[in-house]
C-alpha cells in the first residue's frame, strides 16, 4: 500500500486546486487549504477522520480524537500576474492563512470540544493597466483595488458512537468577520482627476454542522459532513472515503468530493489524499485537489499540498505547504479586456497537538 500511495502522489500532485484571486474576493472568498496543519498537509479534508482538528470539518469523527489540546498559524503569499496585451505586470502580497485552536474531552459516552478557527479568507491586491486604443495602444492609466479581511467561527461540538461503531456529530458557533474593499483609479492624463472608494462586508451569524462517520470493512471508513450557510460563506456538502487508518500515522489513502452552494452556481472540489509511515516518529502526507470556484469565471484551478508530522512523546509537531494556480481570461477587477490573468497562492502552516 506504501508504494501504491508514493505511485499515486507522483502522478496526481501536479493536479491540486484552491479557489482564490479576484473572483473569490468579490463573492465568497477562498476556503482555508485545511483548518490545520494536519488537515492543510492532506488538502483540508473534511468528511473522513486524518487526525487534526474534526469540530471544523466532521464533528462525527470527535469519538476518534483523544483528549488533546491543538493550535497551528501560518502565512498566505499571492501573487496576481496581469498581461494586458503591452505587457505582463505583477504583484506580491501576503495575508493570514490557516490559523485554528480546538480543546477536546472524551467521556464514556461521548466526546465533547470547543475551539476558534479561521474559515475563509478575502486577502486580495489587485492592478490593472488600462489601454488607450486612439490612436495606438498605449497604456492610459491603472487602477487598484485592495481586499482584506477573512470570517472567523467560534463553536463547539459533541459526538457519540450509536448501533456499533456508527458515530454521529454536530456542532454549532457564530461565525463573524470584516472584509474591507478599497479601490483606487488614475489616469495618466493630469485633466482627468482621479477617483476612489472604500466599501466594506460584515459577517455575524450562527452556524451548525452535522455528520456521520460509518465503517466499512477492515480500516476503511465513510463519511459525510454538511455546513450551513451564512452571509459570506456558502452552504457545503462533503462526503469521502479512507482506507487505513492515518489520523493514527498509519499509510492510507481516500478520496474526498465536496460541493459548495454559492450564489452563482455551485462550486466543487475532488481531493485525492494519502499518507506514508517510514519512521516510528515521522509521518508524511499529501493531497491532489482538483476544483472550481463556481463564480464569474468557474475555471478549474489546480495545485499541491504537502505536510509532515513528528511525534516527541505526548506532542506532535506539524507542518504543511500549498502551492495553487488559477488562470482566468479577460477578467480582471471587472474589465474584459486583459489577455490573461494568473493567480499564485502558497500557503505554510504550522501547528502543536498535546495530548491529555
Amino acid at each position: 500500500m506504501k508504494n501504491f500511495v508514493l505511485l499515486s502522489a507522483l502522478l496526481l500532485l501536479p493536479l491540486t486546486a484552491q479557489g482564490f484571486g479576484y473572483p473569490a474576493a468579490l463573492e465568497q472568498g477562498s476556503p482555508m487549504p485545511g483548518m490545520d496543519a494536519v488537515s492543510h498537509g492532506f488538502g483540508g479534508v473534511l468528511s473522513v477522520n486524518v487526525g487534526g482538528m474534526n469540530l471544523f470539518s466532521n464533528p462525527a469523527e470527535l469519538t476518534k480524537s483523544n483528549p488533546i489540546i491543538s493550535a497551528s498559524i501560518g502565512p498566505l503569499i499571492l501573487k496576481q500576474s496581469v498581461d494586458d496585451g503591452l505587457g505582463k505586470h505583477s504583484l506580491t502580497y501576503a495575508g493570514l492563512g490557516a490559523s485554528s485552536f480546538q480543546a477536546g474531552l472524551n467521556t464514556h459516552s461521548a466526546s465533547f470540544a470547543l475551539g476558534i478557527a479561521k474559515i475563509r479568507d478575502y486577502t486580495y491586491k489587485g492592478e490593472y493597466f488600462f489601454i488607450d486604443t486612439n490612436p495606438d495602444p498605449v497604456i492610459a492609466g491603472f487602477e487598484n483595488l485592495i481586499v482584506s479581511g477573512g470570517v472567523w467561527e467560534a463553536a463547539a461540538g459533541v459526538a457519540s458512537v450509536i448501533s456499533g461503531e456508527i458515530s454521529l456529530g454536530a456542532s454549532a458557533g457564530y461565525r463573524v468577520g470584516d472584509i474591507n474593499y478599497e479601490y483606487y483609479w488614475h489616469h495618466f492624463n493630469e485633466a482627468i482627476p482621479d477617483s476612489s472608494s472604500e466599501w466594506s462586508r460584515e459577517e455575524g451569524e450562527f452556524t451548525w454542522r452535522a455528520g456521520a462517520s460509518v465503517p466499512a470493512g477492515n480500516n476503511i471508513s465513510i463519511g459525510a459532513v454538511y455546513a450551513s450557510k451564512t452571509d459570506n460563506c456558502p452552504s457545503s456538502i462533503a462526503a469521502g472515503v479512507c482506507v487505513g487508518n492515518i489520523a493514527a500515522f498509519s499509510p492510507g489513502f481516500g478520496l474526498e468530493a465536496r460541493i459548495y452552494d454559492t450564489e452563482i452556481n455551485r462550486a466543487w472540489s475532488a481531493n485525492f489524499f494519502g499518507g506514508i509511515h517510514p519512521d516510528h516518529n515521522l509521518f508524511f502526507r499529501g493531497a491532489a485537489v482538483l476544483s472550481s470556484s463556481g463564480g464569474n469565471d468557474p475555471d478549474i484551478a489546480l495545485g499541491i499540498c504537502m505536510g509532515a508530522t513528528v511525534s516527541l512523546e505526548r506532542i506532535d509537531i506539524s507542518a504543511a505547504f500549498n502551492y495553487g494556480s488559477e488562470t482566468r481570461d479577460g477578467n480582471v477587477l471587472g474589465f474584459p479586456d486583459a489577455k490573461t490573468i494568473d493567480d499564485v497562492v502558497t500557503a505554510f502552516t504550522v501547528g502543536a497537538s498535546i495530548g491529555l
